[in-house]
């Protein structure tokens, strides 16, 4: 008699290997997987994601526009600085114009060569020379001009700015002059973003003290 198990119906015998291999799957854990609850908490997470930078968007625009009329604020006050120092340095009249050379804007140092001041006229002739001195302006977002579409409030608290195409004011002209002594012509540059905001930087005489402040469109009037 052979010792070979039999096959089929004769004995139980080896099983199919199909059969086999079945019962090997069946043996092992189940596995669950959820593919739906983490699709749909990805959408959730990129959805509220959308939303709070919806809501932050206006503050991110605003407090962008702020800092840029803020910053050209500061750079006019170090050219005011900067020019005042000069004339006390060097014992001599000066004056400070705002000029597009090339493809980019700068403030000008002048120099009043016969006394009667630092005058547009007598530059274009070449009386009051150039000393070669300047400060770059870094920002293109922000230039001197007023704000159009509305009427601006007079930041000296009377009335509406006129003469909206002159943004740059020292009496009649749009130098601002330096002495020896420190004293100045007195006058306003205005700043505008394009948008919504303005500044203004004020020029002070006798003692060339400069004061800024700022305002916003539909604002009732200017602020420090």
């Amino acid at each position: 008699m052979s010792a070979t198990p039999a096959r089929g119906p004769q004995g139980p015998g080896p099983l199919p290997r199909l059969l086999r291999r079945r019962r090997v799957f069946a043996a092992q854990p189940a596995r669950v997987f959820a593919p739906g609850f983490a699709v749909h908490d990805l959408l959730v997470g990129i959805i509220l994601a959308i939303f709070v930078l919806l809501l932050s968007a206006p503050s991110v625009i605003e407090l962008r526009q702020s800092v840029a009329v803020r910053s050209a604020a500061h750079e006019t006050t170090v050219a005011f600085f900067l020019a005042r120092a000069y004339a006390i340095s060097r014992n001599r009249n000066v004056g400070l114009k705002f000029r597009k050379n090339g493809d980019r804007y700068e403030w000008a140092l002048y120099a009043d060569r016969n006394g009667n001041g630092v005058r547009t006229a007598e530059i274009a002739s070449g009386v009051d020379r150039y000393l070669g001195i300047s400060i770059p302006w870094s920002r293109n977002d922000v230039l001197p001009a007023i704000m159009s579409g509305i009427r601006v409030p007079d930041p000296s608290g009377s009335g509406y700015l006129d003469r909206i195409d002159d943004p740059i004011r020292f009496n009649s002209s749009d130098i601002c002059s330096f002495t020896p002594a420190g004293e100045s012509t007195p006058g306003s540059v205005y700043l505008w973003d394009a948008h919504d905001r303005m500044a203004v930087v004020r020029v002070f005489g006798a003692t060339a003290k400069i004061r800024t402040l700022f305002y916003r469109r539909g604002e009732r009037g200017w602020k420090p």
